[in-house]
């Protein structure tokens, strides 16, 4: 692939992404964490379990939006 990049600068742009990448998944993780302490609540009701499923959802939407930015990482940085 052409790039008017140099080596350094690319390895420097993945680097960034790849923090980027690592912060949505402890994003995700910390909502999983949390969604999964709702069901280990005494006063655990109705209420509380669409906040779990809520959470959950939103802790898999960002699991796969991590996975998916990984994929294009790997695709657009194949050459380092």
């Amino acid at each position: 692939m052409y790039s008017h990049y140099s080596p350094e600068q690319r390895l420097a742009c993945r680097r960034l992404a790849m923090e980027q990448n690592a912060r949505l998944f402890e994003q995700a993780n910390a909502l999983s964490r949390y969604a999964s302490g709702l069901l280990d609540q005494p006063d655990f009701d109705s209420e509380k379990f669409l906040e779990y499923l809520q959470q959950r959802g939103k802790a898999d939407a960002l699991f796969r939006q991590a996975l998916e930015h990984i994929v294009l990482l790997n695709e657009q940085f194949s050459d380092l």
